[in-house]
């Protein structure tokens, strides 16, 4: 078909981007999709993102204005607003407690010669209504605490595509899951041919909290309705498609794909190179939470110390970025003796952060819980050319660190002295010169030119190559568009 403005040229492919995790939302999964719409863009595409908006981010997510800033200039951005009515509900009555004549009642209740079995019918009344909010917070949380974006994303997604064209392909990513079942509404609706990005597993997550077997049920369904609608569904990792395949048979293979992560390595042409540092610096950078979690080490580090196998003077473990506070890693750290060898900095920009990567000694990486991901960390650690030490099960991330050449692996719950063994071993690795990893492990523009033909065949069957499509055809404005729905 040829263009309206231009009969000699083609008309330009339309992409409609579902992605929560999109610049300035700063979460590592948002570097994959602003890959593939930088690549798109310079195709020639014609780019709709719809996201999250900044004004109703959960507490605590990270955010990186420097970010937009790579977002290219002609692509429209539909920013949407998340709608949380239990939230707003809970902080409405948060502070509603029994009021001051209840709590005088309560306590005459337990002076001599009253009803004992007053207090104990309140508390389970309290109890009771406990239980219920757990469950209601559950069920709010289907499938994910971005769960209040979807009614809004998809109404936006259909008055836009009726408003400004029909793309000719949905691409969507996650998690959050949230984004898969915009996605899945919205092919849906309109036929459009669409390709689902699994960046982790699902229904059946490893390290998934299924507390409320609900919503694990809800999971499975939601997970299928995605894998039997999506025209093609991509993978990260060679150990999640085998299970997805071993999981929906032969039938649903064909359409399964592996298109690995990775990093942009050219974010690292303007950090130093390795500075000569007083101490030793085995850096983590990134979020600590849940599972994932440096007490072992710590551990190790303590007794390494205390042999005299590391220098006070000349050692540091430095943790960049957030800290949850189910991980006391301050108190850790007294109580093993060791506060004057760990360095704990709130989260930087992202540039900071490469830039800290690039300059330290080492660098630390925590997977636990799982064997078929990768951390995304794990490809910037790789391109910043430094040696890691990895506290990760066999599997996936470990298989990718032992490749690069410049890793060591230890099991996150092996003994102290194993522990110990590992990071003695990442320190005499750093001593020496070290040879960087092969750029094919890491290189995320590879990947993303091979999300971009796989779009390329959805939304034009009958071409085989990918078409470049110049941006006289139909020049790119500088639009940008926030929603509030």
């Amino acid at each position: 078909m040829a263009s309206a403005r231009n009969p000699r040229l083609p008309t330009r492919p339309r992409a409609l981007i579902i992605a929560y995790d999109f610049p300035p939302h700063a979460a590592i999964g948002t570097m994959r999709t602003l890959r593939l719409v930088r690549e798109l863009d310079s195709a020639g595409w014609r780019i709709t993102v719809i996201t999250g908006s900044p004004h109703t981010y959960l507490p605590g997510t990270p955010i990186d204005a420097t970010l937009e800033e790579q977002v290219p200039i002609g692509v429209r951005l539909l920013r949407v607003r998340a709608y949380r009515p239990i939230a707003m509900l809970q902080r409405l009555v948060s502070g509603i407690r029994p009021g001051s004549r209840r709590r005088n009642r309560t306590s005459r209740s337990a002076l001599p010669g009253s009803d004992a079995r007053a207090v104990p019918k309140h508390r389970g009344s309290l109890g009771t209504l406990a239980h219920l909010r757990d469950i209601v917070d559950a069920a709010a949380e289907i499938p994910d605490k971005e769960s209040g974006w979807i009614t809004p994303a998809v109404v936006r997604g259909i008055f836009d595509t009726l408003t400004h064209g029909r793309p000719d392909v949905i691409y969507s990513t996650a998690p959050p899951w949230s984004g898969q079942v915009i996605a899945l509404a919205l092919a849906r609706i309109s036929g459009i041919p669409w390709m689902a990005d699994f960046r982790d597993p699902w229904a059946r997550a490893p390290w998934r909290d299924w507390r409320r077997p609900f919503r694990q049920r809800a999971a499975a369904v939601l997970e299928r309705s995605v894998i039997q609608r999506a025209d093609r569904v991509a993978f990260v990792t060679r150990a999640n498609l085998a299970e997805f395949t071993a999981f929906y048979g032969t039938t649903a293979a064909e359409r399964l794909q592996l298109i690995p992560n990775g990093c942009d390595p050219s974010e690292f042409d303007g950090c130093v190179s390795p500075v000569t540092r007083d101490a030793f610096v085995l850096l983590h950078a990134g979020a600590l939470y849940g599972a994932r979690t440096p007490v072992p080490l710590l551990r190790a580090v303590s007794a390494a110390a205390g042999r005299g196998d590391i220098a006070r003077r000349g050692f540091r473990v430095r943790f960049l970025g957030h800290v949850s506070p189910e991980i006391d890693l301050e108190g850790e750290c007294r109580r093993l003796g060791i506060l004057d060898l760990v360095e704990i900095i709130p989260r930087v920009t992202r540039a900071e952060s490469l830039r800290e990567m690039k300059a330290a000694s080492a660098l630390l990486l925590i997977q636990t819980g799982t064997t078929v991901s990768v951390p995304g960390k794990t490809y910037e650690y790789l391109a910043a050319g430094r040696p890691i030490l990895a506290l990760t099960e066999d599997g996936e991330t470990a298989d990718l660190v032992r490749a690069s050449g410049i890793g060591v692996v230890v099991r996150p719950h092996d003994s102290t002295a194993i522990m110990e063994s590992a990071l003695l071993e990442a320190i005499a690795l750093a001593s020496r010169e070290v040879i960087p990893p092969p750029q094919e492990l890491y290189d995320g523009w590879t990947h993303a030119r091979t999300a971009a033909h796989a779009l390329w065949q959805l939304a034009r069957p009958d071409q085989t190559a990918m078409q470049v499509h110049p941006g006289v055809a139909e020049p790119q404005g500088g639009y940008r568009e926030d929603s509030v729905q």
